[in-house]
């Protein structure tokens, strides 16, 4: 799935994707990363991949019992949501450079990184690609359960926050897919209602 030219990066990466399921986020971002970049072609997938494979990496830096209180429903401290990024820049820039990028993509990947949850706007169509694959991971079936767990929710209430958060994607192909998995998702839930008796296989 991952490009070679992106392996030494996720390689370097993933020491700091164990907190969080950042690791198996992060590669559910990355395949969403690759879908929107194929109806995009003016985006730059060089600087678009390695961003959502580093985007994450500062939630490491964050003590560990604070994190699931950085963000979300518990949220009691909205400055670690900052600081992660601040982090995930620092991180990145030491990854990159030590893979040989040049500085002018270590600039513009790190400039991604530092706002990704922070900021609303998209600064370029590289950014909003990669704002979009970040969140796109929440309306997939592992989002939603990872969602749900962590917050102690059940998939009726992950469903209606996701529903309130369609606004916040950037691209339009971005808003397609996660209505589509969405709508998968409460069928899948509510198939009961449409089949009173259970499954018809014999």
């Amino acid at each position: 799935m991952l490009r070679d030219k992106d392996i030494a990066v996720w390689q370097a990466a993933c020491p700091f994707l164990d907190v969080r399921s950042n690791d198996e986020h992060t590669l559910f971002s990355y395949y969403w990363a690759k879908q929107l970049l194929d109806f995009y072609p003016d985006a730059n997938p060089d600087v678009v991949l390695p961003a959502i494979l580093l985007h994450d990496t500062g939630w490491k830096k964050i003590p560990l019992e604070k994190v699931l209180e950085s963000f979300g429903p518990l949220m009691k401290y909205p400055e670690l949501r900052r600081q992660h990024e601040l982090e995930g820049v620092a991180i990145a820039k030491n990854i990159l450079s030590e893979l040989g990028y040049t500085d002018d993509l270590i600039v513009q990947i790190c400039d991604i990184i530092d706002g990704h949850d922070t900021t609303i706007q998209a600064k370029s169509l590289n950014d909003s690609l990669v704002k979009d694959s970040d969140k796109l991971w929440r309306f997939t079936r592992h989002g939603n359960e990872t969602i749900q767990s962590w917050f102690s929710k059940s998939l009726s209430e992950v469903h209606e926050i996701l529903r309130k958060q369609f606004d916040t994607l950037l691209t339009d192909k971005g808003k397609l897919f996660a209505t589509q998995m969405l709508e998968i998702a409460e069928l899948k839930e509510n198939l009961n209602k449409y089949i009173p008796y259970g499954s018809s296989k014999r």
